[in-house]
């Protein structure tokens, strides 16, 4: 009788927090400009955890008509700057530094999402697959991701190997408890669809 009462009870808070959490997200589409004409996605920080091999993992949830979207985001955590005296390092590149991961239902409605704002007709499912990027740090200080908030430009299919090569900004502030997920440029929009999609 105990045991019943306790999982009742547990399942009780488990609800209460977890709608209070959702109330709390982010709008997926809140830092569009819309003169800009860029479809850049903003979500909430929900969970953080920093991994043994060097990673911080972020599962990012947001809110858009009154679903809830996500995903996950691994970064790796101390990069160099990339800018140093006003000048671009190169040496600061760094190959497979970023990952993204479905975390289920919330990635597929996201993945629905990004589709009709880019103005892709697809039906599809948010890969089950992980996602390796690299990326370069628009920073010019060392990316001590907990300290704040920093800015990378990511790369994928840099040899053009899958068809699927695409560039976009990712821009984590775990200060604040969110990241941005930002247009570099409107021809990549169907290959991050694609990259993003199951195959």
């Amino acid at each position: 009788m105990k045991i019943r009462r306790i999982i009742l009870i547990m399942g009780i808070l488990s609800s209460v927090l977890g709608f209070s959490q959702n109330n709390n997200l982010v709008e997926l589409t809140s830092n569009q400009d819309k003169e800009e004409g860029w479809n850049d996605l903003v979500l909430t920080i929900t969970k953080k955890e920093k991994l043994e091999n060097g990673f911080w993992s972020l599962i990012c949830k947001a809110k858009y008509e009154n679903q809830i979207v996500g995903l996950k985001i691994n970064i790796v955590d101390g990069i160099s700057a990339g800018i140093v005296d006003d000048k671009i390092d190169n040496t600061s590149l760094t190959e497979k530094g970023i990952e993204i991961y479905s975390i289920g239902k919330e990635s597929d409605k996201l993945i629905e999402v990004i589709s009709k704002l880019y103005g892709e007709t697809k039906k599809t499912k948010f890969t089950t697959q992980k996602l390796t990027f690299t990326a370069f740090p628009l920073n010019r200080e060392k990316a001590i991701l907990e300290n704040g908030k920093f800015s990378f430009k990511v790369f994928y299919d840099e040899n053009n190997e899958q068809n699927l090569y695409a560039e976009f900004f990712i821009n984590p502030d775990l200060k604040n408890g969110t990241i941005e997920l930002n247009e570099k440029d409107e021809e990549y929009r169907m290959n991050i669809v694609n990259l993003l999609s199951e195959k």
